[in-house]
């Protein structure tokens, strides 16, 4: 695979977008994967200008020229935001997902306002501002018959998703995320020291697929995430 730097000048290849700098619309951008992409956005010359919502900012970009950033205190009702903050991006990245060891302590309705609620709804939302291109992350084994309800949850956000009408959409299933620093210390100890996905590493691959996929929708294998960050030296 031919490998590129992420920070490349580059327009999108591929769909309706193809020659376009990518406008990105981003939630999750406070989050471990979040904070990796907004890191790849504004570096890339790709990447023309950042528009991201949460229920808090991300400090590091808080002044920067590229970047706009929107708090709405209930994400879970961000369709009563203005669409005005969001026309004009072409390309939506939803790093939006609860630590799996988080979601050991959570009731079942808590963990479902979050990882369905909040993922639906800003894509609802990017749609509807006119984006053409939706990248999320689910996680491995969402595309099987699974009994466990945070599988099933991540099943139904990639079935919703599919109804919007984007042209393009990129599901990242990777399986266990190594947040780095963010991680708890048991996070650490059980799962992402021995298996874990780094972050960057899925970042990088929602970045690539803007530019890359050619596919309407491509779900993401962990072997294939860090194929395509490791073409952007990630």
């Amino acid at each position: 695979m031919k490998r590129e730097s992420s920070n490349s000048n580059m327009t999108i290849q591929a769909g309706a977008l193809k020659g376009q700098k990518i406008r990105a619309f981003v939630c999750g951008h406070t989050g471990a994967t979040g904070k990796e992409l907004m890191d790849i956005l504004v570096a890339s010359d790709s990447v023309e200008s950042i528009v991201a919502v949460g229920r808090r900012k991300n400090e590091k970009y808080e002044n920067h020229e590229k970047v706009k950033q929107y708090v709405v205190c209930n994400m879970v009702e961000l369709g009563k935001e203005d669409i005005a903050i969001a026309q004009g991006c072409n390309a939506a990245f939803c790093a939006i997902g609860t630590a799996f060891m988080d979601v050991l302590m959570m009731n079942k309705e808590s963990y479902r306002n979050v990882d369905f609620g909040i993922a639906t709804e800003f894509a609802k939302f990017a749609r509807k501002a006119g984006a053409e291109y939706l990248s999320v992350i689910t996680g491995e084994g969402t595309d099987t018959n699974t009994s466990m309800y945070m599988y099933k949850v991540k099943h139904d956000v990639e079935n919703f998703i599919q109804t919007l009408g984007f042209e393009r959409i990129a599901i990242m299933r990777p399986g266990f995320l190594h947040r780095g620093k963010d991680a708890s210390w048991m996070e650490f100890l059980m799962l992402s020291s021995f298996f874990g996905t780094p972050v960057v590493k899925v970042a990088a691959a929602m970045y690539w697929a803007a530019l890359h996929q050619k596919d309407s929708v491509h779900g993401y294998t962990t072997k294939e995430i860090k194929e395509n960050a490791t073409a952007l030296g990630k």
